[in-house]
């Protein structure tokens, strides 16, 4: 098989294969629409020969293929429009000829709309509107979302020094790069590893082994900072003293509320005193009995 290529400054800049160029022609150039059949059928009833003109049945014949041939296309559009309608988000890969220089190029990325004239259904990839039938491969989803992420977790991967050029002097360096990584290792799913590997999911278990033996647990997220921890703890103090005073707040109001003698506990006690004296409380004392010991005590004194 031949190939063509085009060369600017004596570099390839795009490769494309001279048979699947004259493919694409030769499809181009076999297919017969609705228009060009209706064209040639007029064309024979036009030139005919007037003294042995077209057969009825002959001429009924091709109008039933023309209406046929008129259904068919309809059915294949309506096919053609579903079947670029469910490519919409989807990422597909579009080879387009280019048929100035015959050089088939591959364009990967996503279906943003769909455009339909007249017969012709085309799929918008990138900003730019290829024929339906140039659309080779559509990915899934899940698919397409795997590869990339196992792309780039492959680059990142390949960053890192190798597991027997890990030392004292440089393993700290790439405590960070291989923390993030195997964050992002242990957060694919079954499916999306599987799209990594054998020696790159090896080489993880070997660069986690190797960081452990100079004392680093890639495996554990890092603690807080120290003083974002001091922050921490100063503000549980200032918590706990505020919850302390409202509490002394409270007891102080109880202790303040319970010293305090409601009306009934005066009258009670005044009630119990009139009791013990034997007298009313509004009665004037006798002193009569004092006044006579004071007397007694006068004169003794004075003898």
């Amino acid at each position: 098989m031949s190939s063509s290529a085009i060369v600017n400054d004596g570099q390839i800049t795009n490769l494309g294969t001279t048979a699947e160029a004259e493919a694409k022609k030769n499809k181009k150039a076999d297919s017969v629409n609705k228009e060009q059949f209706l064209n040639l059928l007029v064309t024979q009833l036009k030139y005919q020969d007037p003294l042995q003109p077209m057969d009825n049945t002959e001429y009924v014949a091709q109008l039933a293929t023309f209406s046929e041939l008129e259904q068919m296309q309809n059915v294949a559009k309506t096919t053609e429009v579903s079947r670029a309608t469910a490519m919409v988000g989807s990422l597909v890969t579009v080879e387009s000829l280019n048929e100035t220089t015959g050089v088939v190029t591959e364009i990967t990325g996503k279906v943003d709309y769909v455009s339909v004239n007249g017969s012709k259904v085309k799929v918008s990839v990138n900003d730019t509107l290829y024929d339906l039938s140039e659309v080779k491969q559509v990915f899934d989803g899940d698919y397409a979302d795997a590869v990339a992420l196992a792309q780039e977790f492959a680059n990142s991967y390949g960053q890192l020094p190798g597991v027997n050029n890990l030392t004292t002097t440089n393993v700290s360096s790439f405590e960070s790069r291989m923390r993030a990584l195997y964050e992002t290792f242990s957060g694919m799913s079954a499916y999306q590893k599987t799209f990594l590997s054998a020696d790159i999911q090896a080489g993880m278990e070997a660069y986690v082994a190797r960081f452990k033996e100079y004392g680093i647990d890639v495996t554990v997220k890092e603690a807080a900072s120290a003083p974002a921890a001091e922050q921490n703890n100063d503000a549980n103090r200032n918590t706990e003293s505020a919850s302390d005073t409202d509490q002394n707040k409270d007891t102080s109001t109880e202790t303040t509320e319970n010293t305090v003698p409601t009306e009934e506990q005066i009258k009670d006690a005044a009630e119990k005193l009139t009791t013990d004296t034997g007298q009313d409380s509004s009665a004037p004392a006798d002193n009569s009995g004092a006044e006579e010991s004071t007397a007694k005590a006068e004169g003794t004194a004075d003898t």
